[in-house]
């Protein structure tokens, strides 16, 4: 036990500069990582250590592993996110060099986690393969930086080099202390490595490989491809020429592409097509009744420059995409439109007779979607996880913003919802091809909750409750409906989205005492959502009424879920118009 806190619990890893472990924090209930260095030289290291620190504490970044903490007992333990991935070392060794894309994909997040540090005045020191993680789902993130007393990258007092030649810059080999471009030609000799197998300064004793690390002597990447031109100006010998970690960014971002989380090497279990953005499902083949399962073909979008189609968010009308009449036509039952079921982007077409149970019935969901900004997160859009098992789900691309998903649901045979989503998608994607997508008959009301920014409702004050969360980087929804904040520091999500809900039909969860309006709590093991109704005054009562639902969600059972969610519940019902 660390510190009376932290129950260290196995060995990560380790180097010349000390050992990573990972450890149970028993105040916050979370996983953490724990570094300590071998030995703690001086009192002048560990106040240095310390110092700097507390300086790479400061940078939060979504490729940067976050520091929380230093711990001064047993010599001087470093408190950093876990995060469970491999290091670019190890994936090398298990799955050998990689292709350009995929390089670029991991450099680009890389580069901006350096150019995060370096707007901080941080050197990093130390870029190599062993400080870059990559989880499954092609997340990567820098670690080990800003601290030199590791003296991994460095001169000793002696004159002695302490580091690794294969990514020192020409000038740290030299003598000189890293800096900003030393950083940039580090990074470069780790992505000449990752497609290469070896460092650009080649193998051989260290000595050896030091000399030609001072000479500069880079060797020529025959499998660069597209990164050549600037991966040869990240190695150039004179620092001046070198571009910085923000340009090398926006250029790597260029070559990966729009979609900017790369395949996962071979050898590393891929995400689920789902957890791929760019995804879409291009046909589902029922072949028989002897095939119970419809076999999904996964393929990355290319869609060409088009029109805007979506437009204003906020007038477009999701239920203009399907036809009930066409739909019940083709399946020779009933169907029935519904246009105030979940979100303001959602449609719904009811398939079966009047009064028809779930047995027999099946719900097509027509869902206008955002996709997602930030792709290191991995999923496909903002609004929409997964599909569950009693639905099976089509996607239907718009341009590079929007996407449309139709899900038809029920308790029928997976391959006969599989047919249900592929007939209505295709009337989604005729009426694609005849250009803009209408606008609703009837605009929203005034007083209804979609004209409010679901990521204006909660404020760094209000999400004080976790320390790590940055308000103003919340990811928004279709419309705005929708925003979702993620704190990398516990895994905790805080998601904050809009619904109409049936006036006849139960609001779900137990009535809980709210300042202002009525509200229910569901409270399970790992989440907690609130629904706090949302009744203006002077509006007159209707089929539907609207919601505003908050759901606090985690990793692991915790008893602060629940009084957190009421708490920023309260704050963001405060800021709903009355």
């Amino acid at each position: 036990m660390i510190d009376g806190r932290y129950q260290l619990e196995e060995v990560r890893g380790g180097g010349a500069g000390g050992m990573v472990w990972t450890a149970f924090d028993r105040k916050l209930k979370r996983t953490v990582a724990l570094k300590r260095p071998h030995a703690m030289v001086s009192e002048a290291d560990r106040i240095q250590f310390c110092r700097e620190a507390e300086t790479a504490a400061q940078v939060q970044h979504p490729n940067a592993i976050s520091i929380f903490d230093t711990v001064e007992a047993d010599g001087c333990w470093l408190v950093m996110e876990y995060l469970p991935a491999e290091s670019l070392d190890r994936v090398l060794a298990e799955c050998g060099p990689r292709p350009p894309e995929w390089v670029a994909t991991v450099g680009a997040q890389i580069a901006a986690a350096l150019a995060a540090l370096h707007q901080r005045k941080i050197v990093h020191r130390d870029v190599k393969p062993g400080n870059v993680l990559v989880t499954e789902d092609g997340v990567a993130k820098l670690t080990d930086f800003g601290i030199s007393v590791w003296r991994e990258v460095t001169w000793t007092h002696d004159g002695n080099f302490s580091g690794t030649p294969a990514y020192a810059a020409p000038e740290v080999a030299s003598g000189h202390p890293a800096d900003e471009a030393s950083d940039v030609f580090s990074l470069g000799a780790t992505l000449f490595t990752a497609l290469e197998g070896v460092p650009p300064f080649g193998a051989g004793e260290p000595g050896e490989v030091l000399e030609r690390a001072r000479r500069g002597e880079v060797e020529s990447s025959a499998r660069a491809g597209p990164l050549a031109p600037v991966l040869a100006e990240m190695l150039a010998a004179q620092p001046l020429r070198r571009p910085t970690a923000d340009q090398v960014r926006q250029r790597l971002e260029a070559i990966a592409g729009a979609d900017r989380i790369g395949p996962p090497p071979a050898g590393v279990v891929r995400p689920p097509w789902w957890r791929r953005r760019h995804v879409q499902v291009l046909a589902v083949l029922v072949l028989a009744a002897t095939i119970s399962a419809t076999t999904l073909v996964p393929t990355l979008w290319k869609t060409e420059p088009a029109a805007d189609l979506v437009g204003d968010e906020h007038t477009v009308a999701p239920c203009a995409l399907v036809d009930p009449e066409a739909l019940s036509t083709h399946f020779g039952v009933p169907a029935r439109l519904h246009s105030a079921l979940g979100n303001f982007n959602r449609c719904d077409v009811i398939l079966g007779p009047p009064g028809a149970d779930a047995a027999t019935a099946i719900d097509i969901e027509v869902q206008l979607l955002r996709l997602k900004r930030h792709p290191v997160v991995g999923e496909l859009y903002e609004d929409e996880g997964p599909p569950g098992d009693d639905e099976c789900a089509q996607q239907v691309p718009v341009d590079e913003r929007f996407g449309i998903q139709v899900a038809a649901k029920g308790s029928q045979p997976q391959d006969q919802l599989c047919v249900t989503a592929k007939v209505a998608a295709d009337q989604v994607r005729g009426v694609l091809e005849r250009g803009p997508i209408p606008r609703r008959e009837q605009p929203l009301a005034p007083s209804s909750l979609a004209h409010i920014d679901a990521c204006a409702l909660l404020d760094n004050t209000a999400l004080a409750v976790y320390p790590a969360i940055d308000a103003t980087a919340g990811a928004r929804g279709f419309g705005g409906w929708r925003c979702r904040w993620y704190s990398t520091a516990d895994q905790v999500s805080v998601l904050l989205r809009y619904d109409q809900h049936s006036s006849t039909s139960p609001v779900e969860g137990d009535s809980i005492p709210f300042p202002g309006h009525e509200a229910h709590i569901d409270a399970e093991s790992e989440a907690c959502t609130v629904h706090v109704v949302h009744r203006p005054a002077g509006r007159p009562a209707g089929p539907t009424i609207e919601l505003m639902v908050l759901t606090v969600e985690g990793p692991r059972p915790d008893a602060q879920y629940c009084p957190r969610a009421i708490g920023l519940a309260e704050a963001a019902a405060a800021r709903l118009p009355r």
